[in-house]
């Protein structure tokens, strides 16, 4: 009757996209402590581990038995690699479905952090956030500027044949003498 509950209520989760009332409450029902970020810099998330499980398969794995550290009944879970600020937006989208940047946090650490923990969506609202830079940059004449951010962004984020199908759209015929000028 129980593994059916929670099933239940797993489905449940997958299927509604709003829970940032719980977030918000997240202090007097939670069953997990997230310690993001280095030294001085470390902030405390509390969450639900259902949440968590039913949202991404990083989760799961991650509290699962196996792997989840608990310390007075609680599960905690250190992440050093992924700042407050990026970790803030991951755990609203996972709460709330929506993704934000109000803090203008770069979109790269977004990208690296979303990739680790299997949110999908996010890599790919982040990617077209990139691509459409890229092409502002190019749209204004910054050719070298909208070059260069390409290179980062596929030195940062998986290639797909979706960047390359982006990048072979670009028409710089117009741009020649800007590369010619500079080879000489």
């Amino acid at each position: 009757m129980n593994k059916e509950l929670i099933k239940n209520f797993s489905n449940l989760l997958e299927n509604s996209k709003n829970f940032d009332n719980l977030l918000e409450n997240s202090k007097k029902f939670f069953d997990v402590k997230i310690k993001v970020g280095e030294t001085p810099k470390i902030k405390e998330f509390k969450a639900h581990s259902i949440i968590l499980s039913a949202r991404s398969d990083y989760f799961k794995a991650a509290l699962s038995s196996q792997w989840a550290r608990r310390e007075d009944g609680i599960i905690v879970f250190d992440k050093p690699n992924i700042s407050p600020p990026v970790f803030e937006i991951l755990i609203n989208y996972i709460y709330t479905g929506t993704f934000s940047n109000d803090y203008e946090v770069n979109l790269f650490d977004i990208f690296i952090a979303a990739d680790e923990m299997g949110l999908f969506e996010i890599t790919q609202k982040v990617k077209k956030r990139l691509r459409n830079k890229a092409n502002g940059y190019l749209k204004n004449g910054k050719v070298l500027k909208a070059l260069e951010f390409y290179e980062e962004i596929l030195k940062n984020c998986p290639y797909s044949t979706e960047d390359q199908e982006c990048a072979s759209k670009w028409d710089l015929s117009r741009y020649r003498h800007v590369f010619s000028s500079n080879l000489e």
